[in-house]
């Protein structure tokens, strides 16, 4: 867990090794380094917009938050962080205060056409939280898809296809989690959940959106 204010080293995009493409680049075989389509750093201190397009204007998303729980705090959920997190610049943050066992908020990105998105995790550890995010995506029929793959920082454990859970403190790159997804989806679904009792401040982040 990061304070407000910290500021840690640049962090460095590794490549994913499954992806589903785009006709063209399929046919081939190749995306080795897909390009960034939505970088945050637009947004740094404010709140991301319910809606908003990607960088280059071709994919709309409409951005949502669920809090059945009442956990949001209100100083940080959705705030696009105006700095450094863990290595990453500009994160959007998730931020959740006195959540027990069970509670969680939940992040959605509807796309306006399917995309196969790779993003970063920022800041999934432990320490008097504990945080565990879920990840999943839904194709334009709301069938459920799992990542393809959730590649691990050093301070989590994954608990399933979906799921990591923090394990140690920290304030390096060793909090991120690299999510790859292998097909198509129109929805993302972030949920950042509470397994404890341990009831203090915890968030993490979602950083840019990279497909091809």
């Amino acid at each position: 867990m990061l304070t407000a204010g910290a500021v840690a080293s640049a962090g460095i995009w590794v490549a994913p090794t499954i992806l589903s493409l785009d006709p063209a680049s399929a046919a081939i075989g190749s995306c080795p380094a897909p390009p960034r389509r939505v970088d945050f750093s637009r947004f740094a201190g404010a709140n991301l917009p319910s809606t908003f397009l990607s960088d280059d204007g071709t994919v709309t998303i409409n951005f949502s938050q669920v809090n059945p729980d009442g956990v949001q705090d209100p100083n940080w959920d959705g705030v696009v962080f105006n700095g450094t997190l863990n290595g990453l610049d500009n994160p959007v943050i998730n931020g959740m205060e006195d959540a027990v066992f069970g509670d969680y908020v939940e992040f959605r990105f509807d796309f306006s056409i399917p995309v196969c998105p790779s993003f970063y995790l920022v800041d999934v550890d432990r320490g008097g939280w504990e945080d565990t995010v879920r990840v999943t995506g839904r194709d334009s029929g709301g069938n459920r898809i799992d990542p393809a793959n959730m590649i691990l920082g050093g301070t989590q454990v994954q608990v399933d296809s979906r799921t990591v859970r923090g394990t140690t403190s920290t304030t390096s790159p060793n909090g991120n989690v690299q999510v790859q997804f292998g097909d198509y989806i129109t929805r993302l679904e972030v949920r950042h959940s509470d397994v404890t009792n341990l009831a203090n401040f915890q968030w993490i982040g979602v950083h840019d959106f990279h497909w091809c």
